[in-house]
């Protein structure tokens, strides 16, 4: 009898462990595809964060569409006039297209799997360097803008030693008051 009961406890151990094995193997492949499905939703979201972005730029150029000749303000290095309707209404363009190039510097921060963060910050700093009404508006209110601000550098707006400079600031998570 006490063999039977000695080879039946053999024999449930036998079972226990391959089973136990089993289960563990079971285990590591549930581990593998919720890794998978992981990999998969960020570059879903680095897309759809990025279409998000693009269809905001895509926007404010349907406005400077309707000023003509506000491309060149941006994109061209033509001066902000020093007063007028005109002035005002470019301001307005300008602080929405910083609204988007630092709603995309931030997008691209926050999703891991963001391809597209290295052409969107030379994107920005081309913009910057480009367009005399930005560096204004940036010149006047840093702090409303930090993530854009993040990825120019210190000269983009004349740099801190310079005559009407300011230098980056160094905001926390969360600060931008403006956006």
């Amino acid at each position: 009898m006490g063999a039977f009961v000695a080879a039946l406890a053999f024999g449930v151990n036998a079972w226990s462990t391959l089973y136990l094995a089993r289960q563990t193997k079971s285990a590591a492949q549930q581990t593998h595809v919720a890794v998978e499905q992981a990999r998969v939703s960020n570059v879903v979201a680095a897309a759809s964060a990025n279409d998000t972005v693009l269809r905001s730029l895509r926007e404010v150029h349907i406005l400077m569409l309707g000023q003509q000749g506000a491309r060149e303000f941006f994109y061209g290095g033509r001066p902000l006039p020093q007063s007028g309707s005109e002035r005002e209404n470019l301001l307005t363009l300008a602080e929405l297209l910083a609204d988007v190039l630092s709603s995309g510097v931030h997008v691209h921060q926050r999703v891991p799997d963001s391809e597209s963060a290295g052409p969107w910050a030379d994107y920005c700093r081309h913009t910057v360097e480009n367009s005399p009404v930005l560096r204004h508006l940036l010149q006047e209110h840093p702090s409303w803008w930090p993530h854009l601000l993040s990825v120019l550098p210190d000269h983009a707006l004349g740099g801190a030693g310079t005559p009407g400079g300011v230098p980056a600031p160094s905001a926390a998570p969360g600060s931008n008051a403006h956006a």
